[in-house]
């Protein structure tokens, strides 16, 4: 179209320059003000109206070329120039607002993209915050829960040391009180080789005879309670010893029996077997002189030892 209307003013332009008689100024400003605006964005944005200028040029034009000086010609040239500068200001307005819209559009759509990054910004810090939180919440739980262990423990090892202290006192007044009541019914007495306990053996036995009286029995029960509460998980050793008279394998053999009846009554009574041990010493341990009754009696013994 664009191409069209240009020919079409040169055509007129020759027209002209072949005539004698000048355009009047009304025409020629029409003409530049329709060659202007076809020129710019009238003619893809503002094509109607371009088109009414047109048609306005060429009814000038034509009236031009019948009754040149007329005022009917300079009228539609007035006319003409009007609707062509109309025409291009609708055109750059249109332009304009057509400019305006894509800005609008781009700034909508980067105001809709920052809007967007801002929600994921503000999503993602949301997300390292809670994560901080729920990390700090974790380290503050563990920090609550090794000070409560902390405390507890401390608590226990406190109750812990408590009862091992009332544990050894009371441990420490059983042994005393055991060894007093040890004290009462048999000689004790701290040895190199431990702790040993006396018991005549004319109170344990009849002569020559490995079998334990009725009332060695009442003796020995007292023994083996004091014994449980003393040492029970202590290793003894039950020694047999006779006087001198005999041959020594009858008082080796006499010593043995009599040790064996010892140690199996205190197992019997609740010590612990593979703790306590039979020991036949015969005649060869006096402690006193067998030369007097009183000596060989006393050489008559049965010793336990606790061991260190």
């Amino acid at each position: 179209m664009k191409t069209i209307q240009l020919l079409i003013l040169v055509t007129f332009v020759a027209f002209v320059a072949g005539c004698a008689t000048v355009a009047p100024n009304e025409l020629i400003n029409a003409r530049l003000a329709y060659q202007h605006a076809s020129e710019g964005p009238a003619e893809q944005l503002a094509p109607v109206e371009l088109h009414k200028a047109h048609e306005a040029l060429v009814l000038a034009e034509q009236s031009f070329q019948k009754e040149p000086d007329s005022y009917k010609t300079k009228d539609l040239a007035y006319v003409a120039q009007r609707k062509a500068e109309m025409a291009g200001v609708l055109g750059t307005l249109a332009a304009d607002k057509a400019s305006k819209d894509k800005a609008n559009v781009a700034f909508q759509n980067k105001q809709t993209e920052i809007v967007k990054q801002g929600k994921q910004d503000l999503s993602d810090s949301e997300k390292q915050t809670a994560e901080a939180r729920a990390e700090i919440d974790k380290q503050a739980a563990l920090k609550e829960a090794k000070e409560k262990s902390d405390a507890e423990l401390q608590m226990q090892q406190s109750e812990i040391a408590k009862q091992t202290k009332q544990d050894l006192s009371d441990s420490e007044k059983r042994t005393a009180d055991a060894l007093a009541a040890l004290a009462q019914i048999a000689a004790v007495k701290e040895e190199e080789r431990g702790l040993v306990i006396t018991l005549s053996g004319s109170v344990l036995f009849q002569s020559a005879k490995s079998t334990l009286l009725p009332s060695a029995q009442v003796k020995l029960d007292q023994v083996a309670n004091a014994l449980l509460a003393v040492v029970p998980a202590r290793n003894l050793i039950v020694e047999g010893h006779t006087d001198s008279q005999g041959s020594t394998s009858y008082n080796q053999d006499l010593s043995q029996r009599r040790a064996d009846a010892v140690r199996d009554y205190l197992v019997q009574k609740g010590y612990p077997a593979d703790r306590i041990q039979a020991l036949g010493k015969g005649k060869g341990s006096p402690i006193a002189d067998n030369a007097s009754p009183e000596g060989r009696a006393n050489n008559r013994r049965v010793e336990i030892v606790i061991e260190r």
